[in-house]
């Protein structure tokens, strides 16, 4: 009785976890129609450059300052009870920011703005944002908005990209952590 209770126990086992495999998601499928050709409908809509990073003739607003970069403190300690703390040191790395944008000088059309921490420059000038790295995203009303958001106090840029609904271009910005406002 014992036995075929730990079959079963077993068989239910494998079956509720799926038996086992390598977790991979990768689906096969081959489809044929009457002629036994198949063109592949998402292939044939893509474009052949569609690897390549595509700028809507991005606006980049080159002006602003340089981050405040801390300088590398190194210390001869050998001990965390030899380390000095300065007084007034933070141990908090979170700092909470608010950010006034005003883009009135370029549109005031109905705009989305988004803040992403991680980005690279592109050798046009442009910036290519890792859209995964969102920090804050808001509506802008006559192109005006204030962002609050959490970042760390070893976030030295952030980088805005407003895009507007009517198809003006978009515009990006990489923020120092110096600057409180994005007037343009």
């Amino acid at each position: 009785m014992n036995r075929l209770l730990s079959i079963t126990s077993l068989i239910t086992l494998l079956t509720a976890c799926g038996g086992g495999g390598d977790g991979g998601d990768a689906v096969s499928v081959t489809t044929t129609d009457d002629s036994g050709a198949f063109e592949n409908p998402i292939a044939a809509s893509t474009p052949e450059d569609a690897n390549e990073p595509e700028t809507l003739g991005m606006q980049v607003d080159n002006s602003g300052g340089l981050a405040n970069i801390p300088t590398t403190v190194s210390s001869s300690a050998t001990s965390m009870s030899a380390t000095v703390v300065p007084d007034g040191f933070s141990y908090n790395p979170v700092l909470e920011q608010l950010f006034v944008v005003d883009i009135r000088g370029y549109s005031v059309s109905p705009a989305y703005i988004t803040v992403y921490g991680d980005f690279t420059e592109n050798d046009d000038g442009t910036f290519t944002a890792h859209y995964n790295s969102q920090i804050v995203a808001a509506s802008l009303e006559n192109g005006q908005t204030t962002l609050n958001y959490v970042s760390s106090d070893s976030q030295f840029y952030v980088l805005a990209e407003v895009w507007f609904y009517d198809g003006t271009n978009p515009v990006q910005k990489r923020i120092p952590n110096t600057e409180s406002s994005w007037v343009w």
